[in-house]
């Protein structure tokens, strides 16, 4: 079993990276709040701490895949959350567009609703995670992975003007962040760079 793999990154998005390592290059699933960190990292050295599992395609062999996390501990959680009734593989991946340990801090503060706002996620699903996981969060939360989420009072009022243009909050949220990165200060300056970032972000999945 390969559970932890290091190479050359050469490629990441649309849920998936790619690590060269000798003459062999790997393809990983990888969660969305993970592929925002890599895409800046082309061609350098990464490691991933990797599960494996077998994907059913319907009438053919299962397909070997291999999925990969920033650490022991983010892994750790995902094969937690994957316990829960109903939420697979590919369902847990498109939920963590952020970081476990701020999906630790919603489950273990009893915030259903907040988890509706991920992807694949309903009403049902939420309420049934927090009941199973509740009493095994906590562990997760982390306050350095927490505290760059943090918004201010601009930041919180270009979120919304985002929300109101049909943005969901945990993806306005991720591009407010974004912007503010890159040096962004006022609402009005974090909303067009977020709209530029989401506008790129759509036309790499087009194409």
């Amino acid at each position: 079993m390969i559970s932890r793999i290091r190479g050359k990154l050469v490629s990441a998005g649309a849920g998936r990276a790619e690590l060269k390592c000798g003459f062999v290059t790997y393809e990983l699933m990888i969660p969305g709040y993970l592929e925002a960190d890599l895409v800046g990292r082309m061609e350098e050295t990464a490691e991933f701490f990797t599960m494996e599992y077998q994907e059913n395609a319907s009438g053919n062999q299962p397909i070997p895949r291999l999925v990969g996390f920033g650490s022991g501990a983010e892994r750790e959680f995902f094969e937690l959350l994957i316990q829960v009734p109903g939420i697979g593989v590919r369902t847990a991946l498109r939920a963590l567009k952020i970081h476990p340990a701020r999906f630790a801090q919603i489950i273990d503060a009893g915030e259903p609703a907040m988890l509706t706002e991920l992807p694949g996620i309903g009403k049902k699903s939420a309420e049934r995670i927090i009941a199973e996981l509740r009493d095994k969060a906590a562990r997760f939360v982390s306050p350095e992975a927490i505290r760059p989420s943090a918004l201010g009072e601009d930041d919180l009022t270009a979120v919304s003007a985002l929300i109101g243009l049909g943005l969901r909050r945990g993806e306005a949220e991720e591009l407010v962040r974004k912007a503010k990165a890159r040096g962004m200060k006022s609402s009005g300056e974090l909303v067009q760079i977020a709209l530029k970032e989401r506008g790129r972000k759509t036309a790499e999945v087009v194409r």
